[in-house]
């Protein structure tokens, strides 16, 4: 090392700071070296190498500092160090030749011949080059640092190793736990982290008395064990389910404890909606075997309610009229009487009802005879079936008001906006008290509830019924 005596101060700091990235880069690659993947021995020999290239570039750093030292105390110290140097070429001869032959690459034997500098007998051989390849050799260590910190971290994260093993695992949905009998944990991923501490309410340090909590110890305020398919789950307040499983994994004389953790929330949510449905239909299957078991009554009623109204219908109308006669001190006409008893059995049989605008224009016809008008505005509604019962509800009004009303003009009013509507006013004798509603108006309720509407009636100022059916329940 006497040559380095003779260059400036400048250049030999310039030699330390170049030393001093050599080492941070050799550092940096050691690291990722050792982050990678242990797949056999020659990762193994591959770094202990790097470790050997590191203590080489300290013993260059040292040879350094002795030449500082001595041109600070102003005299020449022969080189020291040179049972580390020869030690240091040693080892990094002896991995070098391995990691070779492990990778059948020559690139090894180059970092060899970069330590081989170190040899007292290199310094001797080169005589007053040896700066010259002291600098070369340094300048390759700074080379291959820098190439192999790109290269490392770059099969970081494209290739297999312990840090994308566990970035992977990180982003998987499922949580997992591995740990030994004993409860030590091995490993544990983010999922199985942040439900631990939802579950908990506390971080994961023991997996076996993780395990026990979930399988039956005190769980955080919130979480509610459930049963689905036979198999406990966790309901967690924000109503995500949870699947907890244990797995034992014999690897060589020991045996590990794999808990996974998997969202079962749809299924969950599919099996509830299920059971709801079920039961909806149970009770629908009950109403229907109610109905079934009491059809022939409930038809037998409808039929008898059906006569009873069609009979209040005829007679009505027939005594409406003959009532009105009467009350006009007119003598009834002995052909008209004859008609109308005659023409009421096959009244009652009539099995084919006319339209309702033919049911309209016959009443209007019926009572025009004894001089009570019956007016009409607007259409009856598009629907057969809501048509038919308005025309049914205008011919019992029309009855009532002769009736009990004596009324002498009754208006009909259809219209329609978000409902089906008839309007019924008349200018008879507005009734002196409450009304008592009795089967021609009881008659008229169940027609309308029939269609999902409404009937109301009001006495102020005149007597007047509205009748009003939504289209949407009819539809329905």
């Amino acid at each position: 090392m006497a040559e380095f005596y003779r260059l400036p101060p400048w250049m030999l700091t310039a030699l330390v700071m170049v030393l001093a990235l050599c080492i941070v880069l050799q550092t940096l690659a050691i690291s990722y070296s050792i982050r990678r993947l242990r797949t056999s021995w020659v990762r193994q020999v591959e770094n202990g190498m790097e470790c050997v290239i590191l203590a080489a570039l300290f013993l260059f750093a040292a040879l350094l500092a002795q030449v500082q030292y001595g041109l600070f105390c102003g005299f020449l110290d022969p080189s020291a160090y040179g049972l580390a140097r020869q030690g240091v070429f040693l080892l990094a001869a002896v991995l070098g030749t391995a990691a070779a032959v492990g990778t059948e690459l020559l690139r090894p034997f180059f970092a060899v011949g970069g330590t081989a500098v170190l040899l007292p007998m290199t310094e001797r051989l080169a005589g007053p080059a040896y700066p010259l390849v002291f600098l070369a050799a340094i300048l390759f260590f700074l080379l291959r640092g820098g190439v192999l910190c790109l290269t490392r971290r770059r099969a970081l994260h494209t290739q297999l190793s312990t840090i994308s093993v566990k970035e992977a695992i990180d982003t998987l949905h499922t949580g997992l736990l591995f740990f030994r009998r004993e409860g030590d944990i091995l490993l544990c991923n983010r999922r199985m982290a942040v439900l631990a501490q939802q579950m908990t309410d506390g971080p994961l340090h023991d997996g076996r008395e993780f395990q026990r909590r979930l399988e039956g110890g005190p769980l955080r305020r919130g979480c509610v064990r459930e049963a689905l398919g036979g198999q406990q789950v966790i309901r967690l307040p924000d109503a995500s389910v949870w699947s907890i499983a244990s797995h034992d994994i014999p690897i060589g004389r020991r045996t590990w404890v794999l808990l996974t953790a998997d969202d079962v929330t749809e299924r969950w949510d599919a099996v509830t909606l299920l059971a709801h449905q079920n039961q909806v239909l149970e009770k629908r299957g009950q109403e229907l075997r109610h109905t079934i078991e009491h059809l022939q009554a409930i038809c037998e009623a409808e039929e008898i309610a059906r006569s009873k109204g069609r009979v209040h219908d005829l007679l009505g109308q027939r005594i409406s009229l003959l009532l009105r006669a009467l009350r006009d001190d007119k003598q009834p006409d002995e052909v008209l009487l004859m008609e109308f008893v005659r023409n009421l059995p096959s009244a009652f049989l009539e099995e084919q009802p006319p339209s309702p605008a033919h049911r309209l224009e016959m009443l209007k016809e019926t009572f025009q005879g004894m001089e009570v008008s019956v007016e009409i505005r607007g259409e009856l509604p598009e629907d057969t079936e809501v048509a038919g019962n308005f025309a049914e509800i205008a011919v019992e009004c029309v009855t009532n008001a002769v009736r009990h009303g004596y009324a002498t003009r009754v208006q009909f009013h259809f219209f329609q906006n978000d409902c089906w509507r008839m309007t019924v006013t008349d200018n008879g004798i507005p009734p002196a008290g409450p009304i008592r509603e009795g089967g021609g108006i009881g008659g008229m309720r169940r027609r309308a509830r029939r269609l999902g509407g409404t009937l109301e009636l009001y006495t102020i100022p005149r007597f007047r019924i509205e009748l009003s059916v939504p289209k949407e329940a009819v539809q329905k």
